[in-house]
């Protein structure tokens, strides 16, 4: 787990809508908050990507978001959607999943989000 490392994959400007249908997160705030909120005790989450089609500077991810909850084994599948600019930077990512009601995601990654 390498928080810079993955910090350092997207662009300044990042636009998230994750979920889609909620007030898009912008810039280094909002990638240090997706892993801060992801990381918490109790809570991790490794993303597991299971079909990947790509075309120009956009790829679409058949993603299993699978997650450890205080030794709770969960997961959510989602379809995203990563845009990159010309050095390869992510700059725009959409996420499509249904909410889960078996368990609860950080307030962070819901329509109904605190920031």
């Amino acid at each position: 787990m390498d928080r810079e490392s993955w910090v350092a994959l997207f662009s300044p400007d990042v636009v998230f809508e994750d979920p889609v249908g909620s007030t898009p997160k912008v810039g280094q705030t909002a990638v240090h908050n997706s892993w801060d909120r992801s990381f918490v005790p109790g809570r991790r989450w490794t993303l597991h990507p299971t079909q990947i089609v790509g075309g120009g500077s956009e790829a679409a991810v058949v993603m299993r978001n699978e997650g450890d909850l205080s030794g709770r084994k969960v997961w959510v599948d989602s379809i995203e959607v990563f845009r990159v600019d010309g050095t390869g930077r992510i700059v725009h990512v959409r996420a499509f999943f249904e909410q889960p009601t078996e368990f609860a995601l950080s307030d962070y990654f819901t329509p109904d989000r605190r920031d």
